[in-house]
């Protein structure tokens, strides 16, 4: 069975922007390269596809100015991929730009500053009033997410962008400047992070704590995917290695994707895929899908994140009063760093699940669990095809929550059945989700730094009987349920 999960394919090394930290145009290398058919493009997708490829993300250079975007963009939809599509929104066709957004699963645009003299410095052309256009255009068919490089140039500025995307009904993602290669990011890199980390709890915000902490801890990095969970081509269909950025030799496309997967070349680089430059490496996009496959504290913090992007995303963003709160759910994210990065857990090579398991005659002991585990419940976890269908992990429970009590408080305050005691569930749900995670780890995972179970058992489970008379006066017995089965834990 294939690993390979992701395709990144650089549809165009082509780019009508000069961004002063991007070399796709400053290279010599990335001129003048030919760009595939569509009937070629396809071709790659389909075999991409055979080979487990279940998300294609469309880059370049900036991948609208290939013709045939859409076109792939479709097909891959068709075979069932998701597809992600990242644009500097400079076009003088709205009409194209729009029917884009309309049909790929996730379109970002690209945005670090709203002044146009820094716009202009920073990306080399005078196109500010062009970006604001197509978010205005193309607004109107899917919600962007405004894709924010933050460095010490624009840092001063994530207020007014936070509240550009607020306005604009737009999500906005801060991610730090990765270093790579001998580019630089600001020599304060905890406190470089602290200071983004401290926008995490504003609406339609979105700060990535997984990706943050690799940027600031150097050492126990989940794997790079590149080659192992991941497969990158040029706009030629050629097979780049070991990655787009520590590019070394490209096996050019054949036709077969099977042989070129059979190339020595790829097979030097492989499971071991590392140069000498990619040893300080940065580069997050290669490593995010590293995060699904080792249980860890990259993992559960990348869990939180994406549980709390949900919430916000889903219901936090469209009313107001939980936000009121930032100053204490800040206190109880720190308390929740503190007991993940506690977390520690050392690898070794031989380890191809997601964690491991000995048996020792009483169960199976883990490097992350604090008890051994019985045969079924050891059984049922290696069903897991990745991290986020474990059910020994704090978001599983909070899941249930999620769809059967918040889907439905949300619903019902929209439609002005449920009053201030909906609101004031939902209102809660992030404090819920933080204590949550902290009670939940310090319990059953091997953590050296834990909560005060007492203090946060309390809280939950007041917050839990609350939403289970709720669900009873509503005479929800799925919501009762759900509440009733988290607190058989205490």
């Amino acid at each position: 069975m294939n690993d390979f999960y992701c395709m990144r394919f650089y549809v165009t090394y082509r780019c009508n922007s000069r961004c002063s930290y991007c070399n796709v145009w400053q290279e010599d290398r990335f001129r003048g390269v030919k760009e595939l058919a569509p009937e070629e493009a396809e071709k790659l997708i389909r075999q991409c596809y055979d080979v487990g490829v279940r998300y294609i993300d469309f880059t370049g250079g900036e991948p609208t100015l290939y013709p045939h975007l859409i076109r792939l963009v479709r097909y891959a939809k068709s075979l069932g991929i998701k597809t992600e599509v990242t644009t500097n929104a400079i076009s003088n066709d709205s009409g194209r730009m729009r029917e884009i957004a309309g049909c790929v699963d996730k379109w970002n645009l690209s945005l670090d500053t709203l002044n146009p003299d820094t716009y202009r410095k920073t990306r080399g052309v005078d196109c500010f009033d062009a970006v604001s256009e197509t978010l205005r255009e193309t607004i109107k068919v899917r919600r962007p997410k405004i894709m924010t490089v933050v460095s010490a140039e624009n840092e001063s500025e994530l207020d007014n962008l936070i509240s550009f995307a607020q306005r604009n009904g737009a999500e906005i993602y801060l991610n730090p400047v990765f270093s790579y290669f001998g580019t630089a990011h600001p020599e304060d890199t905890a406190e470089f992070s602290q200071r983004i980390l401290e926008r995490i709890y504003r609406p339609c915000t979105v700060v990535m704590l997984h990706f943050l902490e690799f940027y600031r801890e150097g050492a126990d990095r989940p794997p790079c995917s590149a080659n192992i969970r991941t497969l990158t081509f040029a706009p030629d269909g050629a097979l780049v290695l070991p990655c787009y950025h520590a590019m070394r030799e490209v096996i050019s496309w054949s036709g077969s994707l099977d042989k070129m997967l059979a190339d020595e070349r790829f097979k030097a680089y492989g499971r071991q895929a590392e140069t000498s430059s990619c040893r300080n490496c940065n580069v997050v996009p290669y490593f995010g899908i590293s995060f699904n496959y080792r249980l860890d504290s990259f993992f559960l913090m990348q869990s939180y994140t994406e549980k709390l992007n949900h919430l916000k995303r889903d219901f936090l963003n469209d009313i107001t009063g939980w936000e009121r709160e930032e100053g204490r759910l800040h206190l109880h994210l720190q308390e929740l760093l503190a007991i993940l990065r506690s977390l520690r857990i050392e690898r070794t090579q031989d380890e191809e699940w997601l964690y491991r398991a000995d048996w020792t005659g009483a169960g199976y002991r883990t490097k992350v669990y604090r008890k051994a585990l019985d045969r079924a419940v050891y059984a049922r976890e290696r069903q897991a095809q990745d991290c986020w269908q474990l059910t020994l992990v704090p978001h599983h429970g909070f899941d249930q929550i999620y769809e059967k009590v918040y889907r439905k408080l949300y619903r019902g305050i929209k439609a002005g059945e449920y009053g201030e005691a909906a609101l004031g569930l939902l209102n809660r749900a992030a404090e819920f989700q933080l204590r949550w995670w902290k009670w939940y780890v310090s319990k059953y995972m091997n953590v050296t730094i834990k909560c005060r179970a007492d203090r946060e058992e309390a809280w939950l489970s007041a917050y839990l009987e609350q939403i289970a008379a709720w669900g009873d006066a509503q005479g929800d017995g799925e919501a009762v349920q759900a509440a009733g089965e988290l607190m058989q834990d205490f």
